[in-house]
């Protein structure tokens, strides 16, 4: 997430037909920009409901003071639960998975004038595509179909037998990159999209997983042990 506005690079008006009436028409108008990492990854950026997002996930290797954060290619546990570290399966399409170590470094991990989005920033997320206010606090699976406003479109690199159609309607273009299980195991890339927030909530994290399985978005926390997707 960002809190200063970069420049614009293009602005759509798109109609949306997801209302309280088949008749009538929702429109949203999208402003899309850049932004680069400090190992000059680019990544497209958009602004929805006043708050900038990255339209891919953060695969960035060092932190901004220059620093790199150790990557893990075996299943190392003892290094990935001490440690700040990343894993990846196919970083082109799915960025990198970090551990919560990584994501409360004091270093920084997210680009210049940007934060690790909060679970604050996922609930405005979640009312923008239309999720109901009060189910967006739930701790649970919420919404209906909605998460087709985010995948990417025609649910591309998801399975083909998920029950999802995406069409990336809000330019997020979310794919399934799945998790590191707390011992340093990857697992289910390919078949879920996990998300840390910078939120903590006791001695866990609260994060947002979208499965091939549901059309809805999960809402909870986990051990900071884990390895997840990031977006800023």
């Amino acid at each position: 997430m960002k809190i200063i506005q970069y420049s614009i690079l293009l602005v759509s008006l798109l109609p949306l037909l997801f209302s309280c009436s088949k008749d009538q028409e929702q429109e949203f108008i999208f402003e899309y920009s850049t932004v680069s990492d400090i190992d000059a990854n680019t990544y497209k950026t958009v602004k929805i409901g006043g708050r900038w997002w990255m339209c891919e996930n953060l695969k960035v290797s060092r932190f901004n003071d220059g620093s790199a954060i150790n990557y893990l290619s075996s299943n190392d546990t003892i290094g990935w639960q001490t440690t700040p570290a990343y894993k990846f399966v196919n970083d082109s399409l799915f960025g990198y998975l970090y551990n919560y170590s990584t994501v409360l470094d004091s270093r920084g991990l997210a680009p210049e004038g940007w934060h690790v989005a909060t679970d604050e920033d996922w609930k405005a997320l979640e009312r923008a595509i239309g999720i109901d206010s009060a189910e967006a606090e739930l701790y649970a699976w919420r919404g209906n179909d909605e998460v087709n406003l985010i995948l990417s479109e025609g649910s591309n690199n998801w399975p083909t037998y998920s029950v999802h159609f995406g069409s990336n309607t809000f330019g997020l273009n979310i794919q399934p990159g799945g998790i590191v299980q707390y011992q340093g195991l990857t697992s289910a890339n390919g078949l879920e999209a996990y998300f840390w927030t910078s939120t903590l909530k006791g001695s866990e994290a609260i994060y947002r997983s979208i499965s091939h399985q549901r059309t809805q978005i999960f809402r909870q926390s986990a051990d900071k042990r884990y390895g997840m997707s990031i977006r800023c």
